[in-house]
């Protein structure tokens, strides 16, 4: 009887299956819906010279310290296309998303004159191109990470109501950058998952800048001149100090595998 229990628990493995690994593999379109918000960096405007001369304290006395940073949060929709490979329980491919969005970031000062400088970017289109690399299971769950190229349509604008002549420095421009990600995929039907997943997205640094300056009057008094200097000089660049434009998103995905 002893002798027959190990031979009774072997045949016992032996008719229970292996677990399969879910397949991941295949081609892929969906729909996500999400939300873009701050990394924890408003940034404020920052004046300097063009001619590199220090005018901290003329700064200084014209703002003290009224300068705020704030970030828009808004929607992202769009649509995407990927498609994957499995070797294993490794699972990698590539996916290309278009959304819109709605997300803005401002910095802007407020002086004793008083006047109000305002610098504004926002981003209302956004294409990333992503690999995505998972690891799969018996389970139907994927967890995944991503990696890849952010590209986002930045407009630049300025308004206020300051007295100094303003020259633009830099108008509307394309954003290039990068973007990371982790996320977790379900599946729901044969042909049909949910994902939700993060994204870090950067669009690059912001080269935009705002030329303000001011002319003396016949007494050698003008508020703009002495914290901007004259045209002649060059005036005096405001640019915000958040130079990269960077968000997060979390995004609820639905997609379907053909």
């Amino acid at each position: 009887m002893n002798k027959a229990l190990p031979i009774l628990a072997s045949l016992a493995m032996i008719s229970v299956p292996a677990s399969a690994l879910e397949d991941w593999s295949g081609r892929y379109y969906g729909l996500s819906l999400g939300a873009g918000f701050n990394t924890g960096d408003d940034g404020k405007l920052k004046f300097k010279r063009a001619d590199g001369s220090d005018n901290s304290d003329a700064i200084d006395n014209a703002f003290g310290n009224n300068f705020e940073g704030k970030f828009e949060a808004g929607a992202v929709l769009g649509g995407e296309l990927g498609m994957r490979m499995q070797s294993n329980e490794w699972v990698y491919g590539g996916a290309v998303t278009l959304s819109m969005a709605d997300i803005a970031q401002e910095q802007s000062a407020f002086s004793a004159t008083p006047a109000t400088y305002v610098e504004r970017r926002e981003v209302n289109a956004l294409a990333t191109l992503v690999g995505q690399i998972g690891y799969a299971s018996e389970l139907p769950i994927l967890p995944y990470f991503t990696l890849g190229l952010a590209y986002g349509d930045v407009d630049y604008s300025w308004e206020g109501n300051s007295g100094a002549f303003r020259g633009s420095k830099g108008d509307d421009g394309d954003g290039l950058g990068y973007t990371a990600g982790i996320g977790v995929e379900f599946k729901v039907t044969s042909t049909m998952t949910a994902a939700f997943d993060y994204r870090y997205i950067n669009v690059g640094d912001a080269d935009f800048k705002t030329n303000f300056s001011g002319e003396q009057d016949l007494l050698g008094n003008n508020g703009a001149f002495n914290a901007f200097g004259n045209a002649a000089s060059g005036g005096t660049n405001a640019q915000g100090t958040d130079d990269d434009f960077d968000f997060q998103i979390m995004r609820a995905s639905l997609r379907y595998w053909f």
